[in-house]
């Protein structure tokens, strides 16, 4: 009896491989639940283009960065020395009545709903910040997200943005705080 009972268990095993082995490819499962959520799956080849394009945009900060250290190290004509030495010599302007006075000149309020979507690269998100009259300067923008690493932590959907929000707040909601 206990021959028969091992080839029954053997038989049992045999047939469940089988089994397994013949709708393993019809299992579809859920490839969402695969991802945490918050998170989007990319392909390789979509994963390469990303480190591809982060690695150009270093290289251009690095040259730009380069390039405004350059300019800022130039030493002083003597006339910009003698201009210094003369405000150096004024009294100080009160910039309370200046700010007063900027506040009521400013412009409306410009309030925008940025969708970012899967594959979009920070210069595309401040293309469209800069188009909307979010941002001033598209460059500058895309330069202070990879200073401060937040390309690495853009996340896709809806965000609502406006033309008050500096650089940080921008980011900052577009990466939803990470």
């Amino acid at each position: 009896m206990g021959k028969q009972i091992t080839r029954a268990f053997a038989a049992g095993l045999l047939l469940s491989a089988i089994l397994i082995l013949i709708f393993k490819p019809f299992d579809s499962g859920d490839k969402e639940a695969a991802v945490k959520k918050g998170y989007v799956q990319v392909k390789e080849t979509e994963y390469n283009q990303m480190k591809k394009e982060k690695t150009e945009w270093e290289e251009k900060y690095k040259a730009l960065s380069a390039k405004n250290k350059e300019t800022s190290v130039k030493p002083k004509d003597d006339k910009s020395k003698t201009k210094s030495d003369k405000t150096e010599k004024e009294p100080k302007k009160d910039t309370t009545k200046d700010s007063a006075k900027k506040e009521t000149t400013k412009e409306p309020i410009v309030k925008y709903q940025l969708t970012i979507k899967k594959g979009m690269t920070p210069n595309q998100i401040a293309e469209k910040l800069k188009a909307a009259k979010i941002i001033d300067h598209q460059g500058n923008f895309v330069e202070y997200l990879i200073k401060n690493k937040y390309h690495e932590k853009i996340q896709l959907g809806d965000f609502n943005v406006t033309n008050e929000m500096d650089y940080k707040e921008i980011a900052v909601i577009i990466t939803k705080g990470r």
